[in-house]
């Protein structure tokens, strides 16, 4: 933010005004800002809407951040809730960087509520003002925009500045030096000097005089006011821990099933093969009868396929007789029915085709892949082995005895056992009779690419990981307490994984405990931690939980591509709820852009100043992240890390020498450019084993655009100094990193 400020990069530099010189230089901070201290305000957030946008923002709540709507405008499209305009967004915050999984704007305001993936640890956020502000009130002015010389701060900048003007909707501020710039859009104004900061508006547009690559003199800003949206952030950001509600309850069953039966079981599937696990397979072992049972659109339920003869040639008829979805194809999509009997051999896996047929694509009576499936015990789940994002591998596992099989579905229709083990898996010895298995999403990644296993009634928890070759290592092992305040103390505790965020992520833990009304939904943090984001001894949603036969399953009824409500249902008690979260109420909303692009200070990461460069030095720079810059080739190296070289046959750079450099500020950086009849880049490091790792993309005129790996402390030769007989070659992005 130029809020007048500049930055002192330490000792990286930044370009400045055309004009002046056009290569990086020091940064001090000017009358009227200045970088925020780590410990103060830290509740200023960046906003990255996937390189494309960036933006400030203010932490609101421990989930949510208030930021303008703008920052997620894309040629007029409307922004609605759990949309982000085709465009993933990273809100860094003390340090930490998490993905928005919600978004919900306000239709007249130009601001817009981001819910993260996880609540921000040891940040106190900042209130919302009830009184309005007024003119000549004293307020601060933040965010992470561009200041005077720095493209893209890696610190957020402050100033003080007066309200003007005060409007209905909106203010003004000025203050001695200071503009917001591009980047600022979203950033907080709040007044101090009280027990705490209070937010009474946001930054939404500004002249930006004095900033970066801005040839205008007038500064400020316009903010939006916050004062009279307190009630709704209030009540979109309330703790949704509490807010579970049912939308569906029935005592007669799932649909046309009826429940009646204590072998009664319910599994999610993808019946339409859409990636989306919004359909239910409800069937009896031993009985032969199986329903697939489909969610309508007033929150009624119906069989879209009934049988009683079993599926797919699977008779269903022995009571040990169980399924469960399955990523046969390798395609990402649970579409597949593994139907089993353990004690007996018999695996089938089971495909839907045309209409409501099913056909068997897979039938043995030997187990499958190796695994014998010969003892009552045995237990078969999918999960990601290779973190492909497919769950098409198969656990196959045996309590009590510590036999542990990964097995993979090959050419045909061939299993193999990739892994075999009698002694458990990652160090959990699985020597305990009610020893479970389920995949879980534990990185936030969007891969059921972990295992949680547990032991009920023995308060053991553990989650492995797989690492290299076919190892498992615990990445979380709990042998006395269970996980997250949940002790696992009674051998009915059932644990399974669920989309508590809404972000399509399988990354939260359901615990509960059947006839005694008690759940938990756990939250994967840092360091390990897991930590409840809901609790409740008298079950959930109107759901008490006080059957010992109560079960849960997760599910996705209204088909966006998340399993985040709960199926919760009693065998033989015919009584069935399906609950999720009582999120806000919001609809998408025209979001409108500014009314001149002066106005505008969302950051859109196009290259400050390069009229003035390509005029000068022949060189295009066109967009990047802000921290790899054109440089001085005779800059002197610090720490043996110096500059980029490149070289090229046209006469670009200092003197049309064909020679130009940059420079990387920081761990990272990335650069669009055009170059030119490049023939050789060099690496910034000064002797072995120091320098950046860096990737340059080349392309020729009749080719396609190609990636090279530049050795950190060496050259690359590319286009004609590979090859004299080679096409001349454009340089079109620098990529570096650790």
């Amino acid at each position: 933010m130029s809020v007048g400020m500049l930055r002192r990069f330490g000792t990286v530099l930044a370009l400045v005004l055309a004009g002046m010189s056009i290569w990086p230089m020091p940064a001090d901070a000017v009358t009227g800002g200045s970088p925020i201290p780590a410990d103060s305000w830290n509740f200023v957030a960046r906003v990255d809407v996937n390189g494309v946008h960036g933006c400030s923002g203010a932490l609101v709540a421990p989930q949510w951040i208030l930021t303008a709507a703008n920052c997620y405008a894309v040629d007029g499209q409307d922004v609605g809730s759990n949309s982000l305009a085709g465009l993933p967004t990273t809100v860094t915050i003390g340090g930490t960087g998490l993905p928005v999984v919600h978004l919900v704007p306000d239709a007249d305001r130009g601001v817009v509520l981001a819910e993260l993936a996880l609540r921000v640890p040891d940040i106190t956020p900042v209130a919302v003002s009830s009184t309005a502000p007024a003119a000549g009130d004293a307020v601060q002015a933040a965010g992470y925009g561009r200041t005077a010389t720095a493209w893209v701060p890696d610190q957020p900048q402050a100033a003080a500045v007066t309200v003007d003007a005060v409007s209905a909707e909106s203010f003004g501020w000025t203050g001695p030096e200071a503009s917001a710039c591009q980047g600022d859009a979203g950033g907080p104004v709040f007044r101090t000097g009280g027990a705490r900061p209070e937010l009474v508006g946001i930054d939404i547009a500004s002249r930006q005089g004095g900033c970066l690559d801005q040839n205008g003199s007038q500064q400020g800003a316009t903010a939006a006011r916050v004062d009279d949206l307190r009630n709704w952030i209030s009540g979109a950001t309330t703790d949704l821990s509490a807010s579970f509600r049912s939308y569906h309850t029935s005592s007669t069953g799932l649909a046309e099933y009826d429940l009646a039966d204590a072998r009664d079981q319910v599994v999610p599937f993808d019946y339409d093969h859409t990636g989306k696990l919004d359909h239910l397979v409800v069937y009896r072992p031993g009985e032969g009868i199986v329903h697939i049972v489909k969610h309508n659109a007033d929150d009624t339920y119906r069989s879209i396929v009934k049988s009683t003869g079993g599926i797919g040639g699977f008779s269903l008829r022995n009571g040990s007789d169980r399924i469960v979805p399955f990523d046969y194809d390798h395609t990402g999509k649970l579409d597949h029915l593994l139907l089993y009997r353990p004690g007996s051999g018999v695996a089938w896996v089971v495909a839907h085709g045309e209409g409501t047929a099913f056909t068997a694509v897979v039938t043995s009576s030997t187990g499958i892949g190796g695994y014998d499936l010969a003892d009552t015990r045995d237990q078969l789940l999918a999960f990601d082995y290779d973190h492909s994002g497919k769950p098409d591998h198969l656990v196959a596992y045996r309590p009590g005895d510590g036999i542990v099989h990964i097995v993979k579905h090959g050419a045909g229709t061939s299993f193999s056992s990739i892994v075999t083990s009698t002694g458990g898996i990652g160090g959990y010895d699985l020597r305990g009779t009610t020893d479970r298995i389920v995949a879980f999403d534990y990185a936030h990644s969007g891969k059921l690419d972990h295992l949680v296993l547990y032991r009920p009634g023995g308060r053991t928890a553990w989650i492995v990981a797989h690492g290299e070759g076919t190892t498992f290592t615990a990445v979380y092992s709990n042998h006395t307490t269970g996980i997250g305040g949940y002790d696992l103390a009674e051998t009915r505790d059932q644990i399974l994984a669920f989309d508590y965020g809404y972000s399509g992520r399988l990354d939260h833990l359901v615990l509960y405990r059947p006839g005694a009304g008690i759940i938990h939904i756990l939250q994967h943090g840092a360091d390990n931690s897991f930590t409840p984001v809901f609790t409740s001894t008298t079950g959930i949603a109107g759901y008490g939980l006080g059957g010992a036969m109560d079960r849960i399953v997760a599910f996705d009824p209204d088909h966006s591509g998340g399993p985040n409500h709960l199926v919760l249902y009693r065998p033989g008690g015919r009584i069935a709820s399906v609950v999720g979260r009582q999120g806000p109420t919001a609809v998408a909303v025209a979001i409108p852009r500014p009314v001149s692009v002066e106005d505008s200070i969302v950051e859109t990461f196009s290259y400050p100043n390069a009229a003035h460069i390509l005029a000068t030095l022949h060189v295009r720079l066109i967009s990047g992240d802000g921290h790899l810059l054109l440089a001085d080739c005779t800059t002197p190296p610090v720490n043996n890390v110096g500059v980029i070289h490149v070289w090229t046959t046209e006469q670009i750079g200092p003197e049309d020498a064909g020679h130009v450099c940059f420079q990387v500020l920081g761990p990272a950086g990335r650069l669009d450019l055009e170059v030119p009849g490049v023939y050789s880049i060099r690496g910034d490091g000064q002797q072995r084993g120091y320098g950046h790792r860096l990737t340059a993309v080349v392309d020729t005129e009749t080719g396609s655009p190609v990636t090279v790996e530049v050795d950190p402390s060496g050259y690359a030769p590319v286009g004609i100094g590979a090859d004299p007989a080679n096409e001349p070659t454009t340089l079109l992005q620098l990529r570096a990193g650790q």
